[in-house]
């Protein structure tokens, strides 16, 4: 008889708890997808103030580099090219690089070119970063004159200088926005606005931005309308990027006869080695030839340099 009331309690007591998952199955399973999205298993955050000065998380790299000179010097060119690397991180990338380039020279018997393959892998990280800088400098000024004019908006509607940086820095894309962001955290966090700017334009290298911050830090010690100021800033902005662009556009052929005739020897030498291999093949095992072919590509790559060099018109 005991037997037969457990068994009938069971029975009811899972009927109630399958009826009660079924009648509400939407609302658990979206509770079980919000306790998903929270879950973690990584430890608690401790979130600070405090800006992470470190220059390597590796314990030997940050003794080397911490308080050097050129240690921060690599970190403002990270920053300028938008890079959330360490400096102790694009050395140790670097060394690799170069030491890998280096050793792949080694395995060539022309010695011209393995001093070009070493030169070149040695350097190619600073090329990299230097072209992120000019990317993102270039991006930064085409971002700028829209983004004064939201400035001028937002003040000539009653915002503060500070609060209508704050609402560039939530509206406008990276890098602008992300730039403008970190400077309305550093003026809350105590920094002067001055500095702050001066922080800004340090990691910047633009010329319309250098002209931005001293407009601001002359109205800031002044006085003055800085709607004014900064609205004819940004027609003056434009105006130097319209003449750019025509410079550009009157450069462009200069530029293309400089890349088509540094291609000129490569392609007539692979063309002649395609048709007639035996009438190359003293150039390439011969040790003079070998030199002459290093000459040559040494004194093209010079070539190139100083005819893109020419073209290069700064506005």
């Amino acid at each position: 008889m005991i037997l037969i009331l457990t068994a009938v309690f069971l029975a009811v007591l899972a009927t109630a708890v399958m009826g009660y998952l079924f009648v509400n199955r939407q609302s658990l399973a979206a509770a079980d997808i919000a306790r998903e999205r929270l879950r973690t298993d990584e430890p608690e955050k401790v979130w600070t103030v405090l800006k992470d000065e470190r220059s390597s998380d590796i314990p030997f790299m940050q003794r080397l580099m911490a308080g050097k000179d050129w240690s921060e010097i690599v970190r403002l060119q990270l920053l300028r090219a938008g890079s959330n690397q360490k400096p102790g991180a694009f050395v140790l990338i670097w060394v690799v690089v170069g030491l890998v380039g280096t050793l792949a020279a080694s395995r060539l018997e022309t010695a011209i070119f393995s001093l070009l393959i070493t030169v070149v892998s040695w350097a190619a990280p600073f090329f990299w970063l230097r072209w992120r800088q000019k990317k993102r400098t270039q991006a930064f000024g085409e971002q700028l004159p829209d983004a004064i004019d939201m400035l001028v908006s937002a003040m000539k509607a009653g915002y503060s200088f500070q609060a209508a940086t704050q609402f560039i820095g939530e509206e406008m894309i990276d890098p602008l926005g992300a730039e403008f962001s970190r400077f309305y955290d550093e003026q809350r966090l105590g920094i002067e606005v001055r500095n702050a700017l001066y922080n800004m334009e340090g990691r910047i290298d633009s010329l319309d931005f250098k002209m931005f911050v001293t407009a601001v830090v002359i109205q800031r010690e002044t006085g003055g309308n800085l709607s004014e100021v900064l609205s004819g800033l940004a027609d003056l902005i434009r105006g130097r990027m319209a003449i750019k662009g025509h410079i550009e556009t009157l450069v462009a052929e200069p530029k293309m006869s400089a890349k088509f005739l540094a291609a000129i020897p490569l392609i007539v030498f692979l063309l002649i080695t395609a048709i007639n291999p035996d009438f190359m093949r003293p150039m390439v095992n011969s040790e003079g030839g070998r030199l002459m072919l290093g000459a040559a590509v040494v004194s093209v790559i010079i070539g190139y340099m100083v005819m893109m060099k020419i073209a290069d018109v700064d506005v």
